[in-house]
């Protein structure tokens, strides 16, 4: 499979910054309350972990809302490798978490480098922080790993969307970019969604583009609300 024409290595900043994928999830209807990280991890290991690209279209499962009674700390090296990623040759193993800059009462106090860009280790909860948490394997291939567990922190339900972002009525989801929108809550598959925005579809002959896989990203243009590529490989 040839090089993406695409710089990979700022390729996987942008993915893993949440540009292609949803700021928050699918949520069950659950509520839970924890005041130490045992209690957390116990959370984390009920988690059904999905996997996130740019090539996905389907939404991701996150846990209900879950709120800290008490201030404590919580290291990504406690949390276990989920069988998902113990399954694979290609799967680094060792977890790390993903915590907005934005979220309310969770800070990230230690981080370490994982194929260049910074994950967190080490996080401080504050006392009554709401968040909601979901596993996912992020897919960052071609590197030294193609997946990488991750626990990724997400807004509550009841925080709702900032201004400009996308909304899921299914499950209170938000998203920063109408094409992750398109792809994890109305789960249109890739080449749909390269053909259309918050308007609509896009005028037959609109260059597009989407990818098949972590590296391989396809240019076509729109026919009929899809993005057809020339490429034998993206047929």
């Amino acid at each position: 499979m040839r090089p993406s024409i695409f710089c990979i290595a700022g390729f996987l900043a942008i993915l893993l910054s949440g540009v292609f994928g949803p700021v928050n999830a699918a949520s069950d209807e659950h509520y839970i309350r924890v005041d130490n990280s045992g209690k957390l991890l116990k959370a984390v290991r009920s988690l059904k972990w999905d996997s996130e690209g740019p090539y996905k279209a389907k939404a991701m499962r996150l846990s209900g809302d879950i709120e800290a009674t008490r201030s404590f700390k919580i290291y990504a090296k406690d949390i276990p490798v989920p069988a998902e990623c113990l399954a694979r040759d290609d799967c680094r193993k060792a977890v790390t978490m993903m915590i907005p800059k934005d979220l309310n009462g969770v800070k990230c106090l230690r981080t370490e480098d994982v194929l260049g860009t910074p994950h967190c280790v080490e996080a401080l909860l504050s006392e009554k922080s709401m968040f909601r948490l979901r596993g996912k394997l992020v897919d960052t291939h071609p590197w030294t790993y193609n997946f990488i567990p991750v626990i990724e922190f997400v807004s509550s339900v009841k925080q709702g969307c900032k201004s400009g972002e996308f909304l899921c009525e299914r499950d209170k989801t938000c998203f920063q970019h109408f094409n992750g929108y398109c792809r994890y809550c109305l789960e249109r598959p890739p080449t749909a969604c390269a053909c259309q925005n918050e308007q609509g579809p896009l005028p037959d002959q609109t260059a597009c583009n989407f990818m098949i896989s972590g590296d391989y990203i396809c240019m076509g243009k729109c026919s009929d609300g899809q993005c057809v590529s020339t490429d034998k490989m993206c047929r």
